[in-house]
Parts: C-alpha cells; structure tokens; sequence
C-alpha cells in the first residue's frame, strides 16, 4: 500500500529538517513517497530541503514541486494532491513532525477493514494551549450518519486536516480540494470529508506532534480580520449551500457548532463581524430560552448562547459589548 505524505513548505526554516528526519525515520515497511511542495518563501526552508533529500539515500520517494509563487496552504496541499500517487494521502505540516511509527499506525487497521479515513492523536510541543485534540474512544466508526455525529455532535474527532490517513479515492471522487486564499481552511475540508466518508478508525496513539510558534496562524494576535470573518463566513456559507446527507438536527448541530466558532475566533470590534453575524442569524432556527426550560441546556450554556434568543442586531451588539475589547485568534 503506497502511502503519500504531502508537506508544503514555506518559510519554516527552523523546523523543516525535524519535519523530514520523521518521515525518514518511520518504521512503515510499504512503499511511502513524501512530496515536498515549494510555496515560495523567503528564507532558507527550501535550502536544507533540497540539501537533505540530495544526502539522502533510502527507499522513500522524496520529490519536490514547486509554485511559481506563494499562494498559501490550501493551494500547496491541493499541489501535493494532484501530484500523488499513493493509495493513501497524509498531510503533514512543515513546522510539525511525526512518530516513527506514525504511518505504521495509522496503515495497521487497513489490515483488517478497507477504512476511507484513519487518524491518530495528537501531542503538543511548545507553549501548552488548553486544548483537546482527540475525545473519541479507539476503534471503528461506521455510516455517514455517525461519522458526521463524532465530529460535529459529539465533537469528539479535531478538524485539524493533518494526521488523518486519507483515502486517495475520496479526493477523486468528492469536492475535496481546499478553498485557496481560505483563513482557516481545515474547517471546511473537514466539513467536505465528514460529509463524504463512510468508514473511520481511531487510533488513540499519538502519531503527531504539533508545534506552538509565536508567528503562527495559531498565534497571530494581528491577523488580517476582514480575510478571516470573510473565510469563516465561506465555510458556514458553503455549509448552508452543501447540507450534509444526515439528519437535520445533526446538520442543524453542525451550522450551531461552526457559528459557535465564527462569533468566538472573529474580531467583534470588526464592520465584517456584524454583516456576516446578522446574515448568518437569519438561517439559524434556534431556541436557547426553550432548550434551557426543557432542561437540554444548563444555565451557563444559555448565558453563552442567550445572544442567539435576542434579534439579530441586538445579539450582535450584546456580543461587541461583552467581547470587542478582546483580540481574540482564529
């Protein structure tokens, strides 16, 4: 089984040479071809790139596209995509690194079940955000139903696109390809692929570490508000036009989550926050004040959620008011 690790590559000279040591170093017996995807950048990342591949002499397919220019992650992955051969696809960022056995992992249930989608957990390195990547339980997931339960119901699987072993086939054959110039891009890819597979496994082992740097996405406490709101409001608007082929009320928990994440992650103090806040409110149908009466709601979920029961101009001023002042990231 061919595996392709698909890295792009753009000014991460620092990290990049971690990055490849661990695809070197997997312990995976198969066949593996790492594309190396070269999105411009100005310092030395491609350098040590071209340098480590040149010394190096074993029996992964290491190759190198590059762009003619810079364009950004979303394109760089749908490069490495396009170029790649491999059963598999894994997407692997340039300033993380893997386990050894990562793709020894993640191939292992393939064994036993021909799944769309396997994906491992995630250990952090840097400064420690409180964040928990993977809640599910190990194991197999089965249905579009209940996949699309797991992330957007339970909220138990990350919408993070690396560390998830990929079936080539579903980039194929669904809108797979990530939107270019996308804030934030994960989100909706994820949503894509949620809403396209059919079969998952969980591996509860840590096969990726995933680095905090001052500079990235992550990190940016001066991010460019009007592209990120205007991102954030492609993926709820992409998600309105593509309902997902589940239950309404597992979409309708879908569209509740990714607003969930618009209002906390987008500048409120921005003019784009309250156009897009008051558009969106007008395709949400719920209730916070009747959730909270039936009991299918505590009190301090409804105090979160109480703008969600004004109308929209009023939630959207209760919201600047209790928030403007924060310079929240996305």
């Amino acid at each position: 089984m061919l595996v392709s690790i698909i890295i792009p590559v753009y000014n991460v000279e620092a990290y990049v040479a971690d990055c490849i040591q661990s695809v070197i170093r997997q312990t995976y017996t198969g066949p593996l071809e790492c594309i190396l995807v070269d999105d411009c950048g100005t310092d030395r990342s491609m350098a040590i790139v071209e340098e480590m591949i040149a010394e190096y002499n074993g029996p992964i397919d290491f190759r190198v596209v590059h762009h003619e220019r810079n364009r950004g992650l979303s394109a760089a992955r749908n490069t490495g995509v396009d170029v790649s051969t491999g059963d598999y696809i894994y997407f692997l960022d340039s300033d993380d690194f893997i386990a050894n056995k990562c793709i020894d992992v993640l191939t292992k249930p393939l064994q036993e079940n021909d799944f769309d989608v396997v994906l491992g957990d995630l250990e952090m390195v840097g400064k420690p955000l409180d964040v928990v990547f993977l809640a599910k339980e190990p194991g197999p997931v089965f249905g579009q139903e209940a996949i699309f339960q797991e992330f957007y119901v339970e909220r138990t699987l990350y919408v993070m696109a690396c560390n998830k072993l990929v079936k080539s086939s579903l980039f194929r054959n669904n809108d797979l390809r990530f939107l270019e110039g996308q804030c934030n891009e994960d989100e909706l890819w994820t949503y894509k692929l949620a809403s396209s597979t059919n079969s998952l496994y969980v591996s509860d082992e840590v096969t990726y570490y995933y680095r905090i740097r001052e500079g990235s996405i992550m990190r940016d406490v001066n991010p460019d508000w009007a592209k990120r709101v205007e991102s954030r409001w492609n993926t709820l608007d992409y998600i309105l036009l593509h309902p997902a082929h589940v239950q309404e009320k597992d979409w309708r928990a879908c569209m509740i989550y990714s607003f969930d994440w618009f209002i906390a992650t987008a500048y409120r103090g921005h003019v784009g926050f309250r156009v897009f806040y008051i558009k969106l409110r007008q395709h949400l149908d719920y209730h916070p004040w009747a959730k909270y009466r039936k009991g299918e709601m505590s009190f301090q979920e409804l105090k979160h959620e109480i703008h969600l029961a004004l109308p929209p101009h009023l939630g959207y001023f209760y919201l600047k008011i209790r928030g403007v002042k924060k310079k929240l990231i996305g």
